[in-house]
């Protein structure tokens, strides 16, 4: 016989049936991976078709919410006038067109009487000023008939103005008895709709439809290949939707292998929530799955050449030693094949431990063999993986053999990667599972794609700020959490004046820029967590919430520097520009206690503020708006006060228990008004403090203060010590410490004659740079107390680090400390705290001998209040001391 060998000469040995069996193996694991490799691309075009419909209802919800305020807002004045009397044309015509003009995209806004017949609003065409005869319309005999029929919106009609497509919205008026009195229309063109879906990627072969509620279509993107397809209203569908919107599902997603056009495409569709339409979006079959067949190719060449290679190496293997390199060779390429593999594989053992992993894991995860070598496949995955769905595919795979699905992968640098998780078992003759094989694709770049068009949902796409659709859930979140926790928060409705002169004489880019310019500015002047949202057009609203005090004088306060900012020219693609705020302003719950209710009220005070003269803000509450000014006028007035002499300075003195003597007094500041008269602090502090102009105010008191102290101890009294409050702004100002120790020079007193006041809460802002401060100022020789102690959020660890030589009991404890046991425990805590620290403790607002008495029996220092003295101007608070110090008191300085 001679060396040729044959198929029929193999015998099935140990080697041959090796080799079969990885071959065999091979072949499984390619088919598997083309079969999820198929679902996987249909199941994306399922996302993304879901994805892009959702964009639409919420795109075109938003356009229909706007074009309804605009019918609401209209119903609402004409049935105020009937209600009043009856309608006037010429206010009620300025006020129609002023809707209008906040929907440009809007063909005509008419008012219909009961007849039918237009009476006021126009449209674009030459019969724009006639009086129409409308009562043929479809939507107007609905209106008439139906009392409840709220919004209605038509299907596609010819305008009677231009002869274009259009869809009519309406909303029913009716007189103060509830008798039909007309109809409110507007109408948008179609065009309008095919512009909103336009904007969709849907790749060469796809398709987005707007339908009405009997599937007549409405907008069309691409046009229909078929002029018949494209016309207005026809209502040529698949059979697949057709069988599915009989059925009156809300929203479903099929597969269409020939559609109207001849396309096979996967389409999702959607009753929307506005409108009565039907959006259908679909993606074609030979776009989406252009990568599935490349995939598929080239699997079939790999599998027919490791065939080839296989079935040859096994030949090799039966002539001879050769034949055994051969198979060495060809182990290797099937472990060549396993390494290049584009997916990343896991080898498990029955065990759930790793036993091998391909380079394309490696790059993934950037761990390698030595890393997950016998580690348990679990520990694969990441934090944002839950315990139950780890549960969940092990129960799959022992029980159905397979499992596929979402999971978070662990990154060696600590991050985490999305990936789709393909695992299938693998079992011996027994059906035992000996193994598992794990295959994982990144998703990163579907799930950051989701999130972008999560994202355009939510988001205005010139400013970037939270659109219309996304203002209203930020608005209702917070309503429900301001009520849950008795809080107020505030709408402001921001309307920019004459902005229209912008884009009419510079280009909508500029007009365009310059409403990115304002979005910036606004953002800067609230905090991160209120809401900057724009509506559309120049309209913008911020949403202040979580408001605890005053949420009027509050929204002042940013309404202020809202206006303040815009006096600051903007700079647009070098042109300087001027623009103002007209600025609405309402409050919950005062002016409403849903949001539609806020809203419309800050846009009637945003018109008030307007025909104020623009540039300025205005509250929907005629007491807040009173607020406001007054707020103003007192910020107004501090800008001059102190250039003119018009602050004066009382002091209340600090009697010590032990023997009645005074030893420090407090210099508190007052206003002496020119219209007003003397103002006491609370009535301009605040301000002062919110401006920061208690900075200049705060160092002219201190400076004052000193020398009259220098007066006084000229005169005799040279014991006496001056107290003086600070604000957090001057702690915060560069050369504090030095501008203390310049004013004690001026003085001519040493720094122990001066013992500074801040509050309890001004200590905890910034502590470790405080503390820094305070320690400064006691190595000076300057005396420190802590004012209004137990109002504030006091840690005791970093109180105990600051320099202290006195406390404060706030009024607040004192003022029933002889009735209220609360109290008087507070107190004596406090007392025995201070005590404990080696501090000295004044009590505050001490009215009365039975509290005098009560704080002697708790061992308190000195006491502060009405009972020995109110605060005194300078001479009289001179006279007092030296009484009750038994000192005899110069007239004149000594020199």
């Amino acid at each position: 016989m001679s060396g040729r060998l044959s198929l029929n000469s193999l015998r099935l040995g140990p080697t041959t049936l090796v080799v079969l069996a990885l071959n065999a193996l091979f072949i499984a694991l390619a088919a598997y991976s083309l079969h999820h490799s198929h679902v996987n691309y249909e199941h994306r075009a399922q996302q993304l078709t879901q994805n892009l419909v959702t964009l639409v209802d919420q795109n075109l919800t938003a356009n229909v919410e706007k074009i309804d305020l605009s019918l609401h807002n209209v119903v609402d004045e004409l049935q105020r006038q009937l209600a009043l009397g009856g309608i006037d044309q010429v206010s009620s015509s300025a006020f129609v067109a002023r809707q209008g003009k906040h929907n440009p995209e809007l063909e005509g806004l008419r008012v219909v009487d009961a007849t039918g017949h237009s009476r006021i609003g126009s449209g674009p065409g030459k019969e724009k000023h006639s009086v129409l005869d409308l009562s043929a319309r479809g939507w107007f005999q609905t209106q008439r008939d139906q009392a409840s029929a709220g919004l209605v919106v038509s299907r596609p009609i010819r305008s009677m103005d231009t002869g274009e497509w259009i869809i009519s919205f309406s909303r029913r008026l009716v007189t103060p008895d509830g008798q039909f009195a007309g109809a409110v229309s507007a109408s948008a063109p179609v065009t309008h709709f095919s512009q909103i879906i336009s904007t969709l990627d849907i790749g060469k072969n796809g398709v987005v439809l707007l339908r009405d509620a009997d599937l007549g279509l409405v907008a069309r993107v691409p046009s229909a290949p078929d002029p018949k397809l494209g016309e207005i209203g026809n209502t040529k569908v698949s059979a697949e939707l057709r069988e599915l919107f009989n059925s009156g599902a809300k929203q479903a997603t099929f597969h269409t292998l020939r559609s109207p056009a001849g396309v096979e495409r996967t389409s999702s569709f959607r009753r929307l929530s506005a409108g009565s339409f039907i959006v259908i979006v679909g993606l074609g079959a030979v776009d989406y799955m252009a990568g599935w067949w490349s995939e598929l190719r080239t699997m079939l060449a790999f599998c027919l050449a490791f065939a080839a290679i296989t079935i040859g190496a096994t030949l090799m293997l039966h002539r001879s030693l050769a034949g055994r390199r051969s198979t060495q060779a060809r182990l290797a390429l099937l472990a060549n094949v396993f390494q290049h593999n584009g997916e990343a594989i896991v080898i498990i053992d029955e065990r759930n431990h790793i036993i091998d992993i391909n380079q394309r894991f490696t790059e993934l995860t950037g761990l390698d063999m030595d890393d997950v070598r016998h580690r348990d496949a679990r520990q694969l995955a990441g934090a944002r993986t839950p315990h139950e769905q780890l549960r969940e595919l092990a129960t799959a795979v022992n029980t159905h053999g397979h499992w596929q699905g979402e999971l978070w992968l662990q990154h060696k640098a600590g991050h985490e990667i999305p990936t789709w998780l393909s695992m299938a078992a693998m079992r011996d003759a027994d059906g035992t599972i000996t193994h598992r094989i794990a295959s994982f694709s990144e998703t990163t770049v579907l799930k950051q794609a989701q999130e972008d068009v999560i994202h355009l949902a939510h988001h205005d796409t010139l400013t970037n700020l939270p659109n219309r659709a996304s203002l209203q859930e930020h608005l209702s979140h917070n309503i429900t959490t301001a009520r849950r926790e008795g809080r107020q928060l505030a709408v402001m409705f921001i309307d920019l004046d004459r902005f229209k002169d912008v884009n009419d004489t510079l280009g909508h880019v500029v007009g365009d820029g310059l409403l990115v310019a304002v979005a910036e500015r606004l953002k800067a002047v609230v905090r991160d967590s209120d809401v900057v949202a724009r509506l559309g057009g120049d309209e913008f609203v911020i949403v202040l919430s979580g408001l605890t005090g005053s949420a009027g004088e509050h929204a002042a306060l940013v309404a202020s520097k809202i206006v303040r900012e815009f006096e600051r020219p903007f700079q647009v693609q070098g042109n300087e520009l001027h623009s103002a705020p007209s600025i609405g302003i309402g409050i919950y719950p005062d002016d409403g206690s849903d949001g539609e209710t806020l809203m419309k009220n800050a846009d009637a005070a945003m018109y008030h503020a307007k025909s104020a003269g623009r540039n300025n803000f205005q509250f929907f509450t005629a007491a807040l708006n009173e607020a406001a000014s007054e707020r103003l006028a007192i910020e107004g007035g501090l800008r001059h006060a102190l250039e003119r002499g018009e602050f004066v300075l009382h002091y209340q003195p600090q009697v010590v228990m032990a023997d009645g003597q005074v030893r420090c007094v407090e210099a508190l500041v007052r206003w002496q008004h020119p219209e007003r008269g003397l103002l006491p602090p609370m009535s301009f502090i605040p301000v002062a403090e919110d401006t920061g102009l208690i900075v200049p105010i705060g160092d002219w008191i201190l400076g004052h203060a000193l020398q009259q102290l220098a007066r006084w101890r000229q005169q005799g009294l040279t014991d006496l010590r001056m107290a003086v409050n600070l604000s957090g702004h001057q702690l915060r100002v560069n050369g504090f410490l030095e501008h203390v120790a310049a004013h004690l020079r001026r003085a001519g007193l040493p720094a122990s004659a001066l013992e500074l006041e801040i509050t309890e809460s001004v200590a905890m802002q910034q502590p470790e740079r405080t503390v820094a401060l305070l320690q400064a100022l006691r190595q000076l020789g300057v005396a420190l107390a802590i004012d209004d102690f137990g109002t504030g959020y006091s840690s005791l660890s970093h109180l105990k680090q600051m320099p202290l030589n006195c406390l404060k009991l706030d009024r607040s404890f004192v003022r029933d400390i002889e009735h209220d046991a609360n109290d008087a425990a507070i107190s004596a805590a406090t007392l025995s705290m201070a005590h404990s620290l080696g501090l000295t403790v004044v009590a505050e607002g001490v009215e009365n001998p039975m509290q005098l008495e009560f704080l002697r029996r708790l061992g308190c220092d000195s006491v502060q209040g009405h009972h020995f003295s109110a605060p005194l101007p300078a001479n009289e608070c001179a006279a007092f001391v030296a009484f009750r110090n038994g000192q005899a008191l110069c007239e004149e300085p000594v020199a």
